[in-house]
C-alpha cells in the first residue's frame, strides 16, 4: 500500500485487508511523507491484528509509481497485491485470487470491481474489459492496455525480470515513467498467463483527491496533441522491445510459456505500426494523409497485435485527423 494523506479513508481499507479470509503473509505500507495522521491509523490498527506490517516512511515523496514498485521489492510473498489507501477489500478477495497460485503458467491474476463514492455507495460497475473468468494466454492483450493496480494481483518473480529503473516513458503521462500497475502488466503478459475473474472483488472509491480517477485518462489524452502523443507511444514501445530482448536467460525457468522471439515479433509489429502511422500526422496536406491512411490499410495497420480485429477508433481518429488537422 503506498500512502499519501490518507487519514480519510484508510481505516476501512486496512480493516478489510486484516479481516481476509485468506490471510496475508504481512501488510507493507510505503508513506510518501503523510502528515494528517495517517501512519497513526496504521499503527493503531495493525498492532496485535496478527499479521506482520512493515511501516517504510520515505524521506522525500517518491510519487505513487515509484513507492508502489520499491515497497514491492521488500515483500517476502510468492504473490504480491497493490492495494490503494482509500479503496475497500472484499473479504473474500485473496482467497479468490489464491485459487491460482499453484498454477505456474499464471503470472498475474486481475478482476473487476464496484465503483463507489466517497461515502461508499455503489455507483456502478468497473469491468475493465472482463466479461467472464477464465484464463488469458501470454500477448493476449493490447501492448498499451492495463488493469487499474488495485485489481492486480502478481507473481514476485516478476520484479526480477526486469530492473524497475529501466522503465520506459509512461505513454499517458510522458513527463513520468511507466505506472507501478503498467509496468506489471507489460511484463505478466509478456512472460505468463493471465486469470481473469469477473467478480468485484474491491470496492474502487471515486472522490475529489484521486490521483487516478477512472475518468482520468481520458481527460489527459484528450488535452494532448496527437503527434506528441504518437511520439510517446512509439519512444515507449521501442523500449519495451528492448527490455525483452535483454530479460535474462533464466526466465524460462520462473515462466515456463515465456516466448522471447514471438514477444519480440509482437512488440516489433506494434511499433511498425505506430511509426507507420505518425506519417499521417507529419504529411503536409489532406491529400497526402488521406493516401498514408490508405496504405496502412492496406497493410494492415490498423489490425490488433494480439487479436487481429480491426481497432475501428484509431481509423476513425485518423480521418479525423486528415479532414480537420487533429
Amino acid at each position: 500500500m503506498a500512502t499519501h494523506n490518507g487519514a480519510k479513508y484508510i481505516e476501512e481499507q486496512l480493516l478489510s485487508i486484516i479481516r481476509q479470509t485468506f490471510r496475508p503473509l504481512e501488510i507493507i505500507v510505503s508513506d510518501d511523507a503523510s502528515n494528517d495522521g495517517t501512519l497513526e491509523i496504521v499503527e493503531r490498527l495493525t498492532a496485535g491484528c496478527g499479521i506482520e506490517t512493515k511501516v517504510l516512511r520515505n524521506e522525500r515523496a517518491l510519487g505513487f509509481r515509484d513507492n508502489f514498485l520499491r515497497a514491492s521489492l521488500v515483500a517476502r510473498g510468492d504473490y504480491i497485491a497493490f492495494c490503494d489507501q482509500d479503496d475497500v477489500w472484499d473479504r473474500r478477495k485473496l482467497e479468490k485470487c489464491a485459487k491460482f497460485f499453484a498454477d505456474p503458467s499464471i503470472s498475474m491474476i486481475v478482476h473487476t470491481a464496484t465503483t463507489v463514492d466517497k461515502n461508499a455507495n455503489k455507483i456502478g460497475n468497473f469491468r475493465q474489459g472482463i466479461r467472464r473468468s477464465g484464463i488469458r494466454k501470454p500477448l493476449s492483450y493490447d501492448p498499451w492496455l492495463t488493469f487499474f493496480g488495485f485489481s492486480i494481483v502478481y507473481r514476485r518473480e516478476l520484479l526480477s525480470v526486469a530492473d524497475i529503473n529501466d522503465r520506459f516513458i509512461d505513454y499517458i503521462v510522458p513527463t513520468e515513467m511507466i505506472a507501478h500497475d503498467r509496468w506489471i502488466m507489460f511484463l505478466a503478459q509478456m512472460v505468463g498467463s493471465t486469470a481473469e475473474l469477473a467478480e468485484p472483488l474491491v470496492k474502487y472509491r471515486q472522490h475529489e483527491s484521486n490521483t487516478f480517477g477512472s475518468r482520468s485518462k481520458k481527460r489527459a489524452k484528450a488535452e494532448r496533441d496527437i503527434k506528441e502523443e504518437t511520439n510517446a507511444y512509439i519512444a515507449s514501445t521501442a523500449k519495451m522491445l528492448e527490455i525483452v530482448s535483454g530479460f535474462p536467460v533464466g526466465v524460462g525457468y520462473d515462466f515456463p510459456l515465456f516466448d522471447r522471439e514471438r514477444s519480440k515479433n509482437y512488440l516489433e509489429k506494434a511499433l511498425s505500426q505506430l511509426e507507420t502511422r505518425n506519417y499521417i500526422y507529419n504529411s503536409n496536406s489532406r491529400l497526402s494523409s488521406l493516401g498514408k491512411i490508405y496504405e496502412c490499410i492496406r497493410s494492415g495497420n490498423y489490425r490488433s497485435v494480439h487479436s487481429g480485429r480491426n481497432r475501428w477508433r484509431s481509423l476513425g481518429r485518423d480521418l479525423q485527423f486528415a479532414f480537420l488537422g487533429r
